[in-house]
């Protein structure tokens, strides 16, 4: 009868001291983020589509609405962004994957809103607001855009693309005939004049874009700022219901506002995702918990896995356990 009687305190210790040996090495079981590993190759591909990225172990990120700020999202419209990383000695490259049936690749229409994503890095010893950092808190963005990415690979999409059936037939200094193209047709002193954002240095004026990625810092819900450093590379591609895209920046760095990256093992990031589809824009989006970035390659379970495989384990020694007792005769006990 004692055995009996002390079966159930016996499991009860055991799971204790199962939980306090993981969370001993750096596994919390209730609320450990996903980690994703990257893999180190020899050179880290800008191409959405090269083959190595299928060497890098793939993690699936869980998104949730952000709901804090104004604008805020609901409900998710894009619930999972699956996220790989690869790194040589000089760069690191992240892949993210997600579902999304239609392309929105424009924003010139009142009512049109772009597809995106974006990857956020702490510049703080400690992790600052999910969102958008805080005072004091700074967070280093990298905002892949689907606009941008259209502007790169079929030229500068201007009121032309957006409304085919109109131009105007006279601009001051204009070259060229109508409908006239910006900004080949506007290379004069006096066509450019009219263009104030680009006039005036507005990096989101610009015609030529380098990249489609854009660096921003924030501290926090509206400071998000446009670096003066942009050394994120990176390339989207939409195909059968799926974007796929990558970024790529050097590891090292001499930007203060850009993250560290250089000589660490592991780095806590977080994603965000729009789907323009669904009015998604600014605030307005889908993004994950921090997730741990690790340099290490780990033979083996992960944190999750074996907490998993662990409970399963648990289970099975619990119901062995009641069904051998069950069974089992009061007089042997």
């Amino acid at each position: 009868m004692a055995l009996r009687r002390f079966f159930p305190y016996l499991l009860f210790v055991i799971a204790l001291a199962v939980a306090a040996a993981l969370a001993n090495q750096g596994v919390a079981l209730a609320q450990q983020g996903p980690t994703l590993t990257s893999k180190k190759v020899a050179q880290v591909p800008l191409d959405p589509k090269a083959s190595v990225w299928g060497q890098a172990r793939a993690t699936d990120v869980p998104l949730t609405p952000q709901n804090i700020a104004v604008p805020r999202l609901n409900e998710v419209s894009i619930s999972t962004v699956r996220v790989r990383s690869l790194h040589d000695d000089e760069k690191v490259g992240f892949l993210l994957e997600w579902q999304d049936a239609t392309r929105d690749a424009r924003a010139s229409h009142p009512d049109e809103f772009r597809d995106a994503a974006a990857l956020l890095f702490s510049l703080s010893p400690d992790l600052p607001n999910i969102c958008m950092g805080a005072p004091g808190q700074l967070a280093n963005l990298w905002h892949w855009k689907a606009d941008w990415q259209e502007d790169i690979d079929k030229g500068f999409q201007d009121v032309v693309q957006a409304y085919p059936n109109f131009y105007k037939d006279v601009y001051a200094g204009v070259s060229g005939t109508p409908p006239y193209q910006a900004p080949q047709d506007f290379s004069s002193a006096l066509a450019q004049s009219y263009f104030i954002g680009s006039s005036a240095g507005n990096p989101l004026s610009q015609f030529e874009k380098a990249s489609p990625v854009e660096e921003l810092v924030s501290a926090g819900f509206g400071t998000a700022t446009h670096k003066a450093a942009q050394n994120v590379a990176g390339k989207g591609v939409w195909e059968n219901g799926r974007w796929r895209v990558v970024l790529v920046r050097s590891l090292q760095t001499s930007d203060a506002e850009a993250a560290p990256l250089a000589g660490r093992t592991e780095v806590p990031l977080a994603v965000a995702v729009w789907n323009g589809a669904n009015r998604e824009v600014g605030a307005r989006k889908q993004l994950s918990s921090f997730l741990t970035l690790s340099f290490v390659e780990r033979a083996g379970l992960e944190g999750a896995q074996l907490a998993v495989v662990i409970a399963v384990a648990l289970m099975v020694v619990v119901a062995v356990g009641a069904i051998w007792l069950r069974r089992r005769p009061a007089s042997a006990a």
